[in-house]
């Protein structure tokens, strides 16, 4: 029960601690903002904060689509069955038929990479089967085509480079070994929940970083091309200056082969990029070729332009047997393939003594980074574009595992790859079931091809890399940077510099520094404005909005970033500088009024730093107010102390901006300070809800929570039963008692240990803080609290 207050006399509260409290902070924080009562109120946003249980599905994805996939493949799918396949249903055909096709594109390319790494070509191989097979057992992207890449291939090749690794055997060990590396490296990222990884590398990094690597992959193969004997060499000029010192040794027959090939493959690349029909009506070149997607020639040409790689591999290999036939033996082969079937092999096996194994790590961290970023931005747009669901975390133990088994099969680092990811796809791919079929084709092509491949001319592998290397590199990116960031331009123009100076692994570490540094230094300097109401009542920048109108005793300030060690002290200085502007122009300013409608957080320094600004601004006899608080920030100065500091120093802290001016305009702060305590109480409510619903795994969407027969919503110590009826939301209590509180606690004397800490501004915080926190209470044994 509850007896009511009046003049002056104390009010008794018998009843449970959770809702006394409740009833005596309803009393002062009013209607507006209030603690959550029940789990079913709280149900209406704790499901957007419910995290996922975690099923032996989440880590065998097939164990939820396969079955569903079957179901749907016979015509018994279920509803839901259908729901998870987003806007992508599965089809058998469009797996077998995309499955094909990629796997007839995988295997020439898997050979030109592995040269491109300055591996035997049956490496690639062996690099293009396990992989896929693991992958389809655990990735979740359903339409992603890994296997070795251009970008993989090249930063492969320059770490076994940087070892001095110069004999086939030394250099498939160390491939190996590498792969190895870069899948416990991608499963430690998993396991840690480091997906989120993909977020830290900034879209201009990536781009010089791949612009840079396209760069090299090209240059690198020109000595194929050219026919020009050259020896592997660790940095990118050097290869330029070996051309450039050997132009004279090019070999006609080989350019002609290559050069041919390389003009057919980028026709058919510039043909299938141009865009729309209307588009390639007003080309000059283009109008004379096919225009209308229907068409049957249409879709001939663009069948041709995707099986692009196996027409150089068809073409160059009847063209080096015509040679051969013509007496012409200066194009050099593939040569003989040492392969029997399928390799198995322990990691470091083949390592030669005294290698530098810190060199591997780096090169390895970089790839399992560059790898899954690569992956997520080809794999992510597909999923994002069919409207179904993938795992990041996942995405990167699939990628582990599948390099994993890559390394031991012979193989080396492996990714998603953009351009059979594209074709697959686009060829009405489904499910992972198309990422199988593509292995199985490799596989064949183990057992079968090697003796075909041997006669393989090199120059026609070469422009299958020119190609791929030439898709990353975009000088689009560049241009926008210089237009609309120069100080982002800098940093991509950095890496890219680096990358072809030294190596790309080092570009990217440089690029990854610069990007942080330059996000630090716009952490440092935020945008500081000065603002002015405009007649809806909000505040803009003066800048922006001249006509703006400035309060007549306050200058209000706005600085959009959080507030840190890293800005503080410009906020700071800022904040007297307007109001000493203000004050030349004659204006008499008694109020510095921050708007916070930007900061989402205020770390110690900030903190400390507004203390010395309330304290300063006292000795100058002008005041301090925070306004437009959000909850958190709230919550966070609250804890620290500042509200107390600031009121110490004649300072406060609101929740909007209309209590500020009120307060300016000499209203009374008290309201203010009552309803910031109500929602910093609010705030620690959610938190303590949220926290609770998520140790109890509560079911929270529909009306399963309301099943649920524990009180999540009160304190450990506060769940028990209650007697009695909330107390009157109508309690008053005297205007001097704020300073004249005395609190009792009647109950048996083992549940009072002794007098309990007291920490707060208001009646409300005490009582909260003494019922739901410091007194320990027992079940059914009520709790006495006289005020």
């Amino acid at each position: 029960g509850d007896e009511g207050v009046a003049n002056g006399e104390p009010m008794k509260v018998e009843a449970g601690p959770t809702k006394a409290a409740e009833a005596l902070a309803a009393a002062e924080m009013g209607p507006e903002i209030r603690p959550i009562r029940s789990l079913e109120e709280a149900a209406l946003w704790l499901a957007n904060y419910e995290r996922p249980q975690f099923h032996i599905s989440n880590l065998f994805p097939p164990l939820t689509w396969l079955p569903a996939y079957i179901r749907l493949v016979r015509g018994q799918g279920t509803d839901n069955d259908k729901a998870t396949m987003g806007l992508l249903p599965y089809s058998l055909t469009g797996d077998l038929i995309a499955g094909l096709t990629v796997g007839c594109m995988l295997v020439p390319q898997c050979l030109a990479f592995a040269l491109l790494a300055g591996l035997p070509v049956q490496v690639g191989l062996y690099a293009s089967f396990a992989p896929l097979l693991v992958y389809a057992a655990f990735g979740t992207i359903r339409q992603v085509q890994p296997g070795p890449t251009a970008l993989m291939s090249l930063i492969t090749g320059q770490a076994l480079d940087s070892l001095g690794l110069t004999s086939e055997t030394d250099r498939v060990g160390g491939a190996m070994f590498v792969a190895w590396l870069v899948g416990a490296i991608s499963i430690a990222l998993s396991i840690f929940r480091f997906g989120f990884i993909v977020d830290f590398m900034s879209h201009s990094v990536m781009s010089a970083f791949c612009a840079a690597a396209g760069v090299t992959i090209a240059t690198s193969q020109l000595k194929h091309l050219l026919g020009i004997k050259m020896p592997r060499y660790e940095y990118w000029w050097e290869i330029v200056a070996h051309l450039i010192e050997h132009i004279g040794e090019t070999d006609g027959p080989t350019i002609a082969l290559g050069g041919t090939l390389l003009v057919i493959l980028l026709f058919l690349k510039q043909w299938k990029g141009v865009g729309s029909e209307e588009t390639r009506r007003k080309s000059l070149l283009w109008r004379w070729f096919p225009k209308r997607k229907t068409n049957r020639g249409f879709r001939a040409l663009k069948l041709v332009a995707d099986m692009s790689s196996l027409l150089s591999v068809l073409v160059g290999w009847f063209w080096g047997l015509a040679y051969r036939e013509s007496g012409i033996t200066s194009v050099n082969l593939v040569g003989k393939v040492k392969g029997e079937g399928l390799t198995f092999a322990l990691p470091g096996k083949n390592l030669p003594d005294g290698m530098k194994l810190d060199t591997l790590l780096s090169s390895a961290a970089v790839m399992a980074v560059v790898g899954f970023l690569e992956t997520m931005a080809v794999g992510g747009k597909f999923a994002m574009q069919a409207r179904y669901d993938f795992d990041p975390n996942q995405e990167l133990l699939a990628l582990g595992l599948a390099n994993c088994a890559g390394g031991l099969m012979a193989g080396y680092p492996t990714t998603g790859s953009f351009s059979r990811t594209a074709v697959n796809a686009m060829f009405g791919a489904t499910s992972l079931v198309a990422c199988t079929i593509s292995s199985l084709l490799v596989l064949f092509a183990i057992f079968v091809l090697l003796d075909v491949v041997a006669e393989l001319p090199l120059c026609s592998l070469t422009p299958i890399i020119i190609q791929g290397a030439m898709g990353v590199v975009n000088v689009h990116d560049f241009q926008m940077a210089f237009k609309a960031s120069k100080a982002e331009f800098m940093v991509m123009m950095s890496t890219f510099v680096v990358s072809l100076g030294l190596s790309v692994k080092e570009g990217l570490l440089v690029g990854f520094v610069l990007s942080v540094l330059k996000t630090m230094n716009e952490l440092a300097n935020p945008n500081l404005a000065v603002c002015g109401r405009l007649p809806d009542k909000t505040f803009r920048d003066l800048r922006n909005f001249p006509n703006a109108e400035q309060l007549e005793n306050a200058v209000v300030v706005r600085m959009d970033a959080r507030v840190s060690f890293a800005n503080s002290r410009k906020m700071k200085a800022f904040c007297f500088q307007a109001a000493r502007v203000r004050e030349k122009n004659g204006d008499k300013i008694e109020y510095v009024i921050i708007d916070g409608k930007s900061i989402n957080h205020v770390d110690l320094t900030g903190c400390e730093m507004l203390e010395i600004l309330a304290e300063t601004l006292k000795g100058r006899g002008q005041h301090l107010i925070l306004a437009n608080l959000k909850g958190p920030v709230s919550t966070n100065l609250w804890t620290a102390g500042v509200a107390q500091k600031l009121h110490l120093y004649g300072g406060y802290l609101c929740i909007d901006m209309d209590e500020a001016i009120d307060i300016t305009k000499g209203g009374d702060p008290s309201q203010a300070s009552k309803r910031l305590g109500a929602l910093v109480r609010s705030v620690e409510k959610a938190a303590h809800t949220q926290k609770a619903a998520q140790h109890h795994h509560v079911p929270l969407c529909g009306n399963a929570a309301k099943g649920n027969k524990s009180n999540l919503l009160m304190t450990p110590r506060s769940n028990h039963s209650t007697s009695g009826s909330p107390a009157s939301q109508n309690v008053k209590l005297p205007p001097d008692a704020e300073n004249k509180i005395e609190i009792k606690v009647v109950g048996p004397e083992e549940l009072r240990p002794g007098p309990p800490p007291l920490s707060g501004e208001t009646r409300a915080d005490i009582v909260t803080q003494i019922l739901d926190d410091q007194i320990p209470t027992a079940e059914d044994l009520p709790v006495h609290l006289t005020i």
